[in-house]
C-alpha cells in the first residue's frame, strides 16, 4: 500500500474516524485541530474511504436486529436469547445496558464522512478527469444512507454536516434542536440529488496498477466489486421520497426506482432483473420436492462480481483475526452448534407463507392431475421462499430434540437446504445485503399505490402487475382523468350515424355514433419496460409461488379481495362475496397495498427492512393496524390475513403497538462526542483484498 501522506487529525465520535493509512497518526485531543494534506493522492483518498466503510461494518448487524426483532417475522427463544435480544423483541428499551441502542457508531460514520467531504479536493484532474469525484459521491451516499437509517429508527435526530473536531463543537450540535425525519430527508435529497445519474457520477471501481481491486475470501472464494459497497444514489432517493411522501413525492419515488430497474437516462441497456433466476419451484405433484434456486441468492459461494441480484452490501471477515466480523450468525444460526439459535422464523411468517397458493407452470414436466394444480392440496402448501432459507436441527439424546424453523439467510452454503432440511452451518456471516433489485421492484409498487391514492388511473393495476405478471411493456398513467362523449366524424368532417329501430313505433332512426374521449386530466406519466431485458420478466410472487400470472387465487378481482378481507360466505359449497358486505374501491386499494407488504415479508424476510416498511405504509395510509395487528399476530399460526375478522393476535401487544409513540427508538444522551482510536487500512478487509486481472 502506498504510504506517502502524513496528516494530523483528532479522532472523533465514539472512537472511530477511520482515515486510514499505513503511517502512524498523531492523535490530538483538544479544541484546536490542524490538518496537513501533503501531496494527498488518489490512493490516500481510497484508504480514507476504506476507513469509512470500516465504520459502516459496525452498524450492519444493528440495522438487521433493530428492524427485524421489533417486527412480525421473528420469534425469540426465551432460554437462548440474551437479554438485549429479548428486550428489543418486546420493545423494551434500556438505554444504559442494551448495546443495540447505542447510536454513537452511526454518528461516527457521519462525522467520518463530514471530515472527508470537507477536506477532499474535487478539482484535482488528470486527462480532464476529476479524480476524486467517484469517492466524493460515494461518501455522500454513505452519509445519506446512515442518516436515513437513524431517521427511520428514531424519527427525530441531531443533524450536522460540518466536521465535529472538538468537545465544544459536539456540545453545540447536541444543544441544537433535533430535526424530524421529514426535515432530515429534505436536506439529504438536496445534498445527493445533483449526483443521481450513475452515468455521470460513477461509484468507485478501484484498481492497483491497472488491475481491478476486489474483496473476497481468496482465490476459491467469492468476490465483490468495490462499487457494490456503496448504496446507489437513485435507490436512496427513491427511499427518501417514499418516506417523505409529500405532494409529488410518490411520483419522484416511482421515477427513481424505475430508473434503477431500467437504467433510465444512462444510454445503457436495462439491467437484467426479474427473470427466472433465483425462483424456486416444485418438481413433483403433491409438493413432494422442489428446486431450491432461491436459496442460492444468499449462499456464500453464489455471490458474484457480475451478479445483478445485488445492488449494495456490507462485507465481513470470516474471523476476528482477519477483520470485522458479523454476529448475526451467532444470533440466527450459530456456526457448528445445534440448538443454540436465539431466534427463529415466527409462526406469523410461516403461516403467511403457507397461506399462499402455489400454482404449477404450464409445461412443467410432471404428472399433474387437476387436484395437484394448486398447493392447497399439498402436504406442504404455500410459497417456497421461506422454507428455502429456513432449516431444522436435530440434537440432544439420540437426536430426539428438534429445533425447527431456524433462519439460514446469513450463513448459507450453496444447495444445502431443502424444505426445512437438517443443517448445521460451518461458515460465518459473509455479507449483509443492504439493497437488491427485488426491493426496488416492491418499493416501486408501493410508490405506485401512493400514486393511485393521488388519482393516477392505472397505478394500482401496474402495482399488481409487478407482483403477479411482471413488467414487459409501456404503462401510461393519467392523473384525475375526466371522460366525455362526442359524436364520431368521418374524414370529411361529417357525423357518422348508426341505424336504430324505435322500440315503440318501429320507425327506423339514424343517430350519431358516440365515442368516449379523455376531456381533461391533471398530470400524466409513463413507465417503459419494453427493453429486451424485460422479455422474461416475472411477477415477484412467482419467485416462490409458481405461475402467479395464471393463479386465480392471486388476482385483482372481487372474490380475491373479499377473501383477503373476510367478506365471503359459502353458498352451495361455493365461496362467494357476501352481498351484505360488498367489495369497494377502497377495499381493492387496501388489498393491493397489503399484498405488497406480504410480498416484502416473503421476499425480504430478516434482511433488515421489516419494521421500517411497516411504519412507512402505516403512516402513508394513516392506519396503525398495518403495523400493530401484524406484530400482535406474529406468535400465531393464522390461516387468514390480519384484515380478516378471524385473525388471532395478542391484544396486549396490539394495544402497545397501535400507539405510534412506541414505533421509534429513544436516543441516549450525548450521541455526538469526541473519542479516539488508531485503525489501519487492513482493518476493513473481510479477508485479504485480491488484485484480479
Amino acid at each position: 500500500m502506498k504510504k506517502n501522506f502524513i496528516y494530523t487529525v483528532i479522532f472523533l465520535l465514539c472512537g472511530s474516524v477511520f482515515f486510514s493509512s499505513c503511517e502512524d497518526m498523531l492523535q490530538v485531543d483538544s479544541d484546536r485541530v490542524e490538518y496537513e494534506f501533503d501531496d494527498w493522492t488518489l490512493n490516500d483518498s481510497v484508504y480514507s474511504v476504506l476507513g469509512i466503510l470500516k465504520s459502516v461494518q459496525e452498524v450492519g448487524d444493528r440495522q438487521v436486529i433493530l428492524n427485524e426483532l421489533r417486527a412480525d417475522l421473528i420469534s425469540i427463544s426465551e432460554t437462548k436469547a440474551v437479554v438485549d435480544i429479548q428486550e428489543i423483541s418486546k420493545s423494551v428499551f434500556n438505554l444504559e445496558t442494551n448495546k443495540y441502542l447505542d447510536v454513537k457508531d452511526y454518528y461516527a460514520i457521519i462525522n467520518n464522512c463530514n471530515i472527508y467531504l470537507a477536506r477532499v479536493d474535487t478539482t484535482l484532474e488528470k486527462n480532464n478527469v476529476k479524480l476524486m469525484i467517484p469517492e466524493y459521491v460515494a461518501v455522500k451516499s454513505v452519509r445519506a444512507w446512515t442518516y436515513l437509517q437513524l431517521a427511520i429508527n428514531h424519527n427525530n435526530i441531531p443533524y450536522f454536516t460540518e466536521p465535529i473536531l472538538s468537545h465544544s463543537a459536539a456540545e453545540a450540535v447536541m444543544n441544537t434542536p433535533m430535526l424530524t425525519r421529514e426535515e432530515v430527508i429534505t436536506k439529504l435529497i438536496a445534498d445527493i440529488e445533483p449526483y443521481e445519474n450513475p452515468a455521470a457520477f460513477t461509484m468507485p471501481a478501484w484498481d492497483v496498477d491497472g488491475k481491478v481491486l476486489k474483496f473476497g475470501y481468496g482465490s476459491n472464494g467469492t468476490e465483490v466489486d468495490t462499487k457494490k459497497l456503496f448504496m446507489p444514489i437513485r435507490m436512496l432517493l427513491g427511499d427518501m421520497y417514499l418516506w417523505r411522501a409529500g405532494a409529488g413525492d410518490y411520483k419522484k419515488a416511482a421515477h427513481y426506482y424505475y430508473s434503477i430497474l431500467t437504467g433510465y437516462g444512462t444510454n445503457a441497456t436495462a439491467p437484467k432483473y426479474g427473470d427466472a433466476s433465483y425462483t424456486t419451484r416444485y418438481t413433483a405433484e403433491g409438493g413432494e420436492g422442489f428446486h431450491n434456486n432461491y436459496a442460492n441468492l444468499f449462499a456464500v459461494s453464489s455471490y458474484s462480481t457480475n451478479s445483478n441480484s445485488i445492488l449494495c452490501l456490507i462485507p465481513y471477515a470470516k474471523s476476528d483475526l482477519e477483520g470485522t466480523i458479523s454476529d448475526l450468525a451467532t444470533i440466527f444460526l450459530p456456526q457448528g452448534e445445534v440448538g443454540a439459535a436465539q431466534v427463529a422464523a415466527s409462526p406469523g411468517i410461516l403461516s403467511l407463507s403457507e397461506r399462499q397458493v402455489y400454482r404449477y407452470y404450464e409445461g412443467d414436466d410432471v404428472e399433474r392431475p387437476d387436484m395437484f394444480e394448486y398447493s392447497h392440496d399439498y402436504e406442504f402448501p404455500g410459497d417456497l421462499r421461506i422454507p428455502s432459507v429456513t432449516c431444522t436441527q436435530m440434537g440432544g439424546e439420540e437426536n430426539k430434540t428438534e429445533y425447527k424453523n431456524l433462519i439460514a439467510k446469513f450463513n448459507l452454503e450453496k444447495n444445502v437446504l431443502g424444505r426445512n432440511s437438517p443443517y448445521v452451518p460451518e461458515i460465518r456471516t459473509s455479507y449483509i445485503m443492504t439493497a437488491r433489485p427485488e426491493q426496488a421492484y416492491l418499493r416501486f409498487a408501493e410508490a405506485l399505490m401512493g400514486l393511485e391514492r393521488e388519482g393516477y388511473e392505472g397505478a394500482m393495476d401496474l402495482a399488481m402487475t409487478v407482483l403477479k405478471v411482471g413488467v414487459k411493456r409501456n404503462y401510461p398513467l393519467i392523473q384525475n382523468p375526466v371522460y366525455a362523449e362526442r359524436a364520431v366524424v368521418d374524414a370529411n368532417g361529417d357525423t357518422v350515424k348508426i341505424q336504430r329501430v324505435d322500440p315503440e313505433t318501429g320507425d327506423t332512426l339514424y343517430i350519431p355514433r358516440m365515442e368516449k374521449y379523455l376531456a381533461s386530466y391533471t398530470d400524466s406519466l409513463g413507465f417503459n419496460f419494453t427493453d429486451q431485458a424485460f422479455t422474461n420478466n416475472k411477477g415477484i410472487h412467482s419467485r416462490g409461488s409458481g405461475d402467479s400470472e395464471r393463479n386465480e387465487y392471486y388476482a385483482l378481482n372481487d372474490i380475491c379481495v373479499a377473501r383477503y378481507l373476510g367478506k365471503t360466505k359459502m353458498e352451495n359449497n361455493v365461496e362467494v362475496v357476501d352481498s351484505l358486505n360488498p367489495v369497494t374501491r377502497d377495499d381493492y386499494m387496501l388489498y393491493v397495498q397489503e399484498l405488497i407488504l406480504d410480498e416484502m415479508a416473503l421476499e425480504l424476510a430478516w434482511e433488515g427492512y421489516r419494521f421500517g416498511d411497516l411504519v412507512r405504509v402505516a403512516k402513508a395510509i394513516n392506519d396503525p393496524d398495518v403495523l400493530a395487528k401484524r406484530i400482535a399476530g406474529r406468535a400465531f399460526k393464522n390461516a387468514v390475513s390480519h384484515r380478516h375478522p378471524d385473525f388471532e393476535m395478542d391484544n396486549e401487544l396490539y394495544s402497545k403497538m397501535v400507539d405510534e409513540a412506541n414505533w421509534y427508538l429513544p436516543l441516549p444522551a450525548g450521541v455526538v462526542e469526541p473519542g479516539k482510536v488508531e485503525p489501519t487500512p487492513d482493518d476493513f478487509n473481510p479477508g485479504e483484498p485480491e488484485v484480479n486481472e
